[in-house]
């Protein structure tokens, strides 16, 4: 009878061991499988101390263009530019206008042709062709660069610029 006794406990001792081992094996799988499905990396933002500034505004309401030069005071290369333009200085510029032939065609985005280099400087050159009905003038800018990192579009998210302008009539 005694026999009987240490057999049953060492077969409740198993018992636990290997429900133990389960548990663990669930959790290790459960990890493995959630470390696969979530995606965990951070969002790919462009390098600290890059930035444009606007050095000047022209617009030309004979031709229905605007020229932007920009300038970057950045440390880093900057291949373009987001440019939302407004009527009202208090509002956040939410008008995108087309972009010359040579910058590319989406509305808002000017692709220099090359690079933009610390120090150096370009114009952006758009028409009034994305312009709502009723907008005639530009009294606020917003400049956003990016980058292209691997054939895609890096907009850097920390460096959004608003700097009111004088009076620029594009209609």
């Amino acid at each position: 009878m005694k026999g009987l006794k240490n057999k049953k406990a060492v077969s409740l001792m198993i018992s636990y061991v290997i429900l133990i081992a389960i548990v663990i094996g669930l959790s290790a799988g459960v990890y493995a499988w959630l470390r696969i499905i979530s995606d965990v990396s951070p969002p790919t933002d462009c390098k600290e101390g890059t930035s444009l500034i606007l050095e000047d505004s022209k617009c030309f309401p004979s031709s229905g263009t605007a020229t932007f030069t920009l300038k970057n005071n950045g440390r880093f290369n900057v291949d373009g530019v987001i440019i939302a333009v407004g009527d009202i200085p208090q509002n956040t510029p939410t008008t995108y206008l087309i972009p010359h032939a040579t910058g590319g065609v989406v509305e808002g985005n000017y692709i220099f042709l090359s690079p933009l280099k610390p120090g150096d400087s370009a114009d952006a050159i758009f028409t009034d062709q994305g312009a709502p009905p009723g907008f005639n003038s530009i009294e606020i800018i917003q400049l956003q660069p990016f980058i292209i990192s691997k054939n895609q579009k890096v907009v850097c998210l920390n460096t959004v610029i608003k700097q009111e302008i004088p009076s620029c009539s594009i209609a």
